[in-house]
Formats: C-alpha cells, sequence, structure tokens
C-alpha cells in the first residue's frame, strides 16, 4: 500500500483500492476483532479436547466417581 497525498488516501499496489486513513483503521479494527473471535474458538476446541483425552485416559474408577 501508498500513501498518496495529492488525494490522501491509501492505495493498494496490487488491486487498486484506495481508502482514506479512517477507512483503513476501521477495517482493521475489523478484521482484528474477527481473528479474535476465531482464535478465542480454537482454544475453547482445544480445550475441551484435551479434557476428553484426559477423562478418556484416566481410569474406570475415577470415571464412576464423576458419573
Amino acid at each position: 500500500m501508498k500513501y498518496h497525498s495529492a488525494i490522501k488516501q491509501v492505495v493498494c499496489k496490487s488491486c487498486g483500492l484506495s481508502l482514506t486513513r479512517h477507512e483503513l483503521d476501521r477495517y482493521w479494527q475489523k478484521v482484528r476483532s474477527e481473528n479474535v473471535t476465531f482464535t478465542d474458538d480454537m482454544q475453547q476446541k482445544k480445550n475441551r479436547r484435551k479434557e476428553w483425552l484426559e477423562w478418556y485416559s484416566a481410569s474406570k474408577e475415577s470415571k464412576k466417581k464423576d458419573y
């Protein structure tokens, strides 16, 4: 991306998209918030898998105590 001072916009060199600085900031905030949500979902899945594996690996006696 390159900033053009004459039009006060940032222009993408590959696709030609032009945005003001304010528009670019709003776009990146949206992208970051989506990535955080995705990361949180992935972490929750990992935690569930880990808990299940721990439960599965536990002895039968401890499973009977839990249920």
